[in-house]
């Protein structure tokens, strides 16, 4: 990560003992990542807590806000998983097969006798892959306890529910998260519903049939998500939809409302292909059901091990890896034989 940018304390390897005191006095299933912390105003003129959106009011010198942010990868390992996601290796598993696609030259010289395709298939720890979580923190003032000093609230969103997935370490990410960027860490009781929560993890999709780039793009920006302001968005987009056309999708899908950065193809029931493209960093193959797919949750929906996808890096070679999987998962379908 480099050299440490802020001077306070950066993460946590377990949850803290004082959390779990005032975790255990919240009854609700719903709880809040927050913190009250005494902020000098000349951290704030300096800029310390800039990346969270606190300055100064040029008029009469006051603290003011504008936030909520997502917080910046190199405050801290968390932020950079919280924006980049995880890899997480788990030599705790068993090990699986796994199978390799590659192009290797005829006789030692391609260029002359061409290339064949080679196939191998090794045993690999399982891996537990995390998307981006996106999270975001909104400082919010308090009041001014003295000409030095402002009280600020800083809280996380979105909520944790104690019946997602990965409960404690959703919890330990969200804490450290909010440690890195601010210094403090803690959690309060929740007055929002259970609905509210899962409005902010539930997927949800639509449904656009097969077309050419162009009727595919215009149906995607038709409802402007976080991703449509990354930069050189509609050249990526164009290029993840010719990869998919090459391969006759039977229907293209898009995240709808807040998760209208995800945009995938459907080539099968149980062979969906999707990315969230304000990262843009993998392609995700599932081979789970189509309708279990669509009805599960984000956190839920990649944490399962490479017996369930598979991750296609954006390396160089991206498309003739990808090209190759799809094209013998749809003959092995042919064959009857499902998933190869």
């Amino acid at each position: 990560m480099g050299e440490k940018r802020f001077p306070w304390k950066g993460n946590f390897r377990i949850v803290p003992p004082k959390v779990r005191v005032e975790l255990a006095k919240i009854d609700s299933e719903l709880v809040a990542i927050a913190a009250v912390k005494s902020v000098h105003i000349a951290d704030v003129q300096s800029g310390l807590y800039a990346h969270l959106g606190l300055d100064i009011d040029l008029l009469d010198g006051s603290v003011i806000t504008d936030g909520p942010k997502q917080p910046p990868a190199d405050a801290g390992k968390w932020s950079y998983r919280n924006e980049r996601g995880w890899d997480r290796k788990r030599p705790d598993l068993p090990m699986v097969p796994k199978s390799y696609v590659f192009e290797t030259p005829n006789f030692g010289d391609a260029a002359t006798y061409g290339t064949h395709m080679h196939v191998m298939t090794r045993d690999v720890y399982q891996h537990q892959v995390f998307e981006p979580q996106g999270m975001e923190i909104e400082p919010t003032i308090l009041s001014q306890t003295t000409a030095d000093n402002v009280l600020v609230k800083f809280a996380l969103a979105p909520m944790l529910s104690r019946g997602q997935p990965e409960f404690e370490l959703m919890l330990l990410w969200a804490l450290n998260v909010l440690q890195e960027n601010t210094g403090v860490t803690g959690v309060f009781p929740s007055t929002a519903t259970k609905e509210d929560f899962l409005g902010t993890i539930q997927l949800d999709w639509d449904i656009f049939p097969p077309g050419t780039i162009d009727d595919v793009v215009a149906w995607f920006t038709s409802k402007p998500s976080a991703a449509s302001r990354a930069p050189d968005f509609d050249k990526h987009l164009r290029d993840r939809t010719a990869a998919f056309n090459k391969l006759q999708p039977e229907a293209y899908i898009r995240g709808s409302g807040q998760f209208g950065s995800y945009f995938g193809a459907k080539f099968a029931d149980d062979l969906v292909v999707f990315e969230n493209l304000r990262y843009g960093n993998a392609l995700y193959v599932l081979y789970d059901d189509w309708n279990d797919i669509s009805k599960r949750s984000r956190l839920d929906l990649l944490r399962d091990h490479d017996a369930k996808f598979d991750r296609i890096i954006h390396t160089d070679d991206w498309q003739f890896r990808f090209r190759e999987l799809i094209r013998r998962e749809l003959a092995a379908r042919r064959r009857g034989r499902g998933r190869h």
